[in-house]
């Protein structure tokens, strides 16, 4: 695996806000959050090892290409498809094909369009289509994306006598589910799993990633703070010790024993549940310029019925 100070130089640097700096001029474009957290955790997780391999890869020789990404809920797969988007289809739309609950008519025509209404697929020409839950799409829907990946062509509902529109479209499917086990059982059409899992990642749960809990609390926790302007950072105690006068004075303490109580949670819901604690820590619950167990406990707490 490539070092991670090779992608980041790649990258150029990435702050603790998720902000993409140049040298010499500050801060410039937006980058993508979940790259620079990706970064700047630099997980040891095997699965994460490999999810920074292929960005490195891509980084050197980037080619357009289906993606499937798979994980529990709350693992990051959004933000992970739109880094990918980044890197192979920078130039092009990026668009969402969101169709679960929907009649299968509504999701053909969500997809392939209606009349004079463009659908997904047309929308996302030269670009990249984000295919939310996978495992949600029916027979037919399948059928209709399998035809565009296929023929790279697409045809509006209802425009029958029209010829299909040629469309450049590489996609990027999601599912929470166990992927392979559904086409065995024949909810996934094996013919479309192949042409989607061009490259496949999976993301880890947080709680099998128990180091990359205060990495990843500070990092998100510095969002939120930035987003709510509050004018100063979050750091962990031995971020402390090497501090300048003017950082300590700036900085709000995560302490040990904060940490530990994060280390401690399980996460059932993952990065999503882990932001939302750390918004009601920091902004609901810190009483001072520390967030230590009690604050963390606090906002872990469920309420009562």
């Amino acid at each position: 695996m490539a070092p991670i100070r090779s992608i980041r130089s790649r990258l150029e640097s990435i702050d603790g806000r998720g902000r993409r700096t140049t040298p010499g001029r500050g801060v410039a474009t937006p980058a993508s959050p979940w790259i620079g957290a990706l970064i700047r955790i630099s997980s040891t997780h095997p699965a994460m090892s490999r999810i920074l391999d292929v960005i490195e890869r891509l980084q050197d020789r980037p080619f357009r290409t289906n993606f499937l990404l798979t994980g529990e809920p709350g693992t990051g797969k959004d933000g992970l498809a739109r880094a990918l988007h980044q890197l192979v289809a920078s130039g092009g739309p990026l668009v969402k094909l969101d169709v679960i609950g929907f009649p299968e008519e509504a999701a053909l025509e969500a997809l392939s369009g209606q009349g004079v209404r463009p659908g997904a697929a047309e929308q996302a020409d030269r670009g990249t289509l984000l295919i939310e839950e996978l495992l949600g799409l029916s027979p037919r829907v399948q059928e209709a994306l399998l035809r565009l990946l296929k023929s790279g062509r697409s045809r509006r509902m209802g425009r029958n006598r029209d010829v299909p529109r040629r469309l450049s479209v590489n996609a990027i499917a999601l599912s929470d589910g166990d992927v392979e086990r559904a086409v065995v059982e024949g909810r996934l059409r094996h013919d479309l799993y192949h042409r989607l899992a061009r490259i496949v990642l999976w993301l880890p749960p947080l709680r099998e990633r128990p180091d990359d809990i205060a990495p990843a609390a500070v990092w998100m926790g510095n969002r939120i703070l930035s987003t709510a302007r509050v004018p100063l950072d979050l750091c962990t105690s031995e971020d402390l010790r090497s501090a300048s006068p003017e950082e300590r004075r700036r900085a709000i303490e995560l302490e040990s024993s904060a940490i530990e109580a994060l280390r401690a949670h399980l996460w059932p819901g993952n990065f999503r549940e882990l932001e939302t604690a750390m918004e009601r820590a920091l902004l609901l619950y810190r009483q001072s310029s520390r967030v230590g167990a009690a604050e963390i406990h606090a906002a872990l707490a469920s309420p009562r019925p």
